[in-house]
């Protein structure tokens, strides 16, 4: 991408950013005079959520987790403390500092805003069917993750396929390509030639497919079919890492699992064909013992590159070590 694109769509996200800032505030009623139609503002609001789920907590605690000024925010103290909605005791562990607690009267001013504040999300999402509570869900989570340095990285979880998986499989596997590496329609229609035949064929004892999930967010899957034209045989398909979660060890653990499960049930040996482009992919590869058996001088999708096979033998060194994945409890 040039600097002009660069600088094009940096200006663009601008905008949209300022432009949702706008629709948000809007939305939820921060610039009214009162937050959610009581006495208080949307900062006194914020003190008093942060001392109620925090009790003992210090004005330099809520400066560091909700960013105010720190003049601005000990007027606020002052004024929830003279409204006898907070009291001030002082600190054992230091002199100059003082715990923040929540008075009778502050606790429920906090069961009030607390209420109106889930009874307004609600209501702003009653609209929305079910799918559409699960994308917005995952893109209030994507924005949450992208925009907070200091966010806790989300568990990231395996577990087997679910139905619309291997759609979504193919999906992502086809545009992530195209995206990031920019493989033609060809490679489209590649890992469509496999999908008829796992369905077709599919063995539950000899195929599987694994997902890995962090929260309900879709990030990576791995899958074993049995080959009819190489008995004993499993291929390896559609081993996809979402970009942004790369670097976490979720490959290799998609990875292991394929290859214990493949050990479990008594095969040969296990291959896959990949990309000679795909550099990252190929270190995991190499350090699960695959080697390389076949490579072509071309890749129809892929011009500058060529494809590969890797294999790796099994024999009849497979392991009782198999542990299928245990699936989430609903």
């Amino acid at each position: 991408m040039g600097r002009n694109s660069l600088r094009r769509s940096e200006q663009s996200l601008v905008a949209t950013f300022r432009r949702f800032n706008r629709f948000y505030t809007a939305l939820i009623g921060t610039l009214s005079r009162g937050y959610l139609d009581t006495p208080y503002s949307l900062q006194e609001a914020r003190v008093i959520f942060e001392v109620a789920t925090n009790p003992g907590c210090t004005a330099k605690d809520i400066q560091l987790h909700a960013g105010f000024d720190q003049g601005y925010l000990s007027r606020l103290v002052e004024r929830l403390t003279r409204a006898r909605l907070v009291r001030r005791i002082k600190s054992a562990d230091d002199g100059r500092a003082q715990n923040l607690f929540l008075t009778s009267a502050g606790k429920k001013a906090f069961k009030v805003l607390n209420e109106r504040a889930d009874r307004q999300a609600r209501q702003l999402t009653t609209h929305l069917n079910d799918n559409q509570m699960i994308e917005l869900q995952k893109a209030l989570q994507i924005v949450h993750r992208l925009l907070d340095s200091e966010a806790p990285p989300e568990r990231i979880n395996i577990r087997e396929q679910q139905v619309g998986d291997l759609g979504w499989a193919f999906y992502r596997q086809a545009a992530g390509y195209r995206d990031e590496f920019g493989y033609s329609r060809v490679f489209e229609f590649h890992v469509c030639e496999g999908l008829f035949p796992y369905l077709k064929n599919y063995d539950p004892k000899r195929d599987r497919m694994w997902i890995g999930a962090a929260g309900k967010q879709t990030i990576g899957f791995i899958a074993v079919h049995h080959v009819t034209d190489r008995p004993n045989w499993a291929q390896l398909r559609w081993f996809f890492v979402e970009k942004d979660f790369r670097g976490q060890g979720l490959g290799s653990r998609l990875l292991e699992e394929a290859v214990a499960f493949c050990k479990k049930t008594g095969y040969e040996g296990v291959f896959l064909w990949t990309v000679s482009d795909l550099v990252a992919a190929r270190r995991v590869y190499q350090k699960a013992g695959f080697k390389l058996a076949e490579e072509k001088e071309e890749c129809d999708w892929a011009p500058w590159a060529r494809e590969q096979r890797w294999e790796l033998r099994l024999g009849q060194a497979a392991t009782d070590s198999y542990r299928p994945t245990r699936m989430p409890k609903k």
